[in-house]
């Protein structure tokens, strides 16, 4: 929670120190901040912090460096509120996680999250808990082309439309469509090995 709470106060510094927002609409006159322009930005914090956070650690950050990466995001978002739609908040915030990632040499990476990941799935395969089956996502995720897992994660862990994916990504929505019915096709497979492996171990 303290990585959190140091997002969250990053936040709201920036939304105090930060001068006026950019007037919208043809003719429309220079305005002062306003009241409610704080409690959007709390209010996306707290919708999609997990989220962004989340989507991170999935492009190989580890925990402390994906802490940081969220407060940088969230940062961007501060200062370009006046250029988010309000319906666009959460496909602005992961575009800009995607590009921080980036920026911090992750263009392509294994989508999982511990490198230790196969031997606490093994060992923990009769726990049918939430966590037993998200290590297993993650781990039939890093055997699936980078390329494709991102589209993957976006569109069905995340519930990005094909639309947003395509504009965050800047590829053709014919691609997007393409590249996810290849990544659940490969997702499909894995799973049905890893799950043969456990049957197998658990009869050994």
């Amino acid at each position: 929670m303290k990585n959190r709470d140091m997002t969250r106060l990053a936040l709201v510094k920036a939304a105090t120190a930060s001068g006026p927002l950019p007037s919208v609409g043809v003719g429309a006159a220079p305005t002062s901040e306003q009241p409610h322009d704080r409690s959007r930005l709390e209010r996306m914090f707290n919708a999609h912090h997990a989220l962004v956070w989340r989507t991170l650690r999935r492009r190989g950050l580890d925990p402390d460096a994906a802490a940081d990466a969220t407060q940088q995001t969230f940062l961007v978002a501060a200062e370009r509120r006046g250029d988010i739609n309000q319906d666009s908040e959460r496909a602005f915030l992961v575009g800009t996680a995607l590009r921080v990632a980036f920026s911090w040499g992750r263009k392509t990476v294994r989508w999982q999250l511990d490198d230790d990941m196969d031997r606490r799935v093994s060992a923990g395969r009769d726990m049918l808990d939430e966590q037993t089956a998200i290590q297993l996502c993650d781990l039939a995720l890093s055997k699936v082309d980078p390329e494709l897992a991102e589209i993957f994660v976006l569109f069905e862990l995340e519930d990005l439309t094909s639309p947003e994916i395509a504009a965050l990504l800047e590829i053709p929505l014919g691609t997007v469509a393409s590249r996810l019915r290849r990544a659940r096709e490969q997702f499909r497979i894995v799973v049905s090995r890893i799950e043969l492996a456990m049957r197998r171990e658990g009869n050994a």
